[in-house]
């Protein structure tokens, strides 16, 4: 089968004010610069209906994680929140407690997914949102590509996902880090796309299994 012969979802990592702004206190070097890409990737999945999965960093202000990394994305600070250009006016965030995730009749718009650590793995509701997807390919995107695009990108793998990468959609908090990230990535058989490729007529996603 085809990898352009499934339906698609995208998963928006960390697109958080904390690490997209200059100001954010844990900023990615460079990470305004994709900004572009984002905005188009989010907005030809809207026009087409492709289901987004965001990622979100949710942090108690005395998170064990501080003592590693500065303090940043603390639950209801501004630097929590997601960039514009990555937030559909309706989206359902999924709070990491068991139970928070109910599938939908129909996969569109824009779940965004709480956890804790660098790891969507560490919500409980993660398996559950993927077994609801069914069989797609995923693009993924954002920051940082070491870490937490990193750690998506595997966990899909793991599962049994096709997985593309967009690497002008990705920056790196290092670019020794990102080079070693993407070559992890592609020995775990994770194919790199840009945003022109990925941003094309897809299979429908009323073929996904629910």
């Amino acid at each position: 089968m085809s990898v352009t012969s499934e339906p698609l979802v995208f998963f928006d990592v960390d697109t958080q004010v904390d690490f997209m702004h200059p100001t954010g206190r844990l900023y990615v070097p460079g990470a305004e610069q994709i900004v572009p890409n984002l905005h188009r990737l989010m907005k030809w999945a809207s026009e087409n209906d492709v289901p987004v999965i965001s990622t979100a960093d949710a942090h108690s202000p005395d998170d064990p994680e501080f003592k590693i990394w500065p303090p940043h994305c603390v639950i209801g600070t501004p630097g929590q929140r997601r960039i514009p250009e990555t937030l559909f006016p309706a989206s359902v965030v999924i709070p990491c407690r068991p139970g928070a995730f109910q599938p939908p009749a129909r996969w569109v718009g824009q779940l965004i997914v709480e956890k804790p650590t660098y790891s969507a793995e560490d919500n409980p509701n993660f398996d559950g949102i993927l077994h609801a997807l069914g069989s797609r390919r995923a693009g993924v995107f954002g920051v940082a590509t070491e870490y937490c695009v990193l750690a998506v990108a595997l966990a899909l793998r793991r599962r049994g996902f096709k997985v593309e990468v967009v690497v002008d959609a990705i920056k790196p908090i290092t670019a020794e880090g990102g080079r070693k990230a993407l070559e992890e990535m592609a020995a775990a058989c994770v194919r790199t796309v840009a945003t022109a490729e990925i941003c094309k007529p897809v299979a429908s996603a009323t073929t996904a299994k629910r």
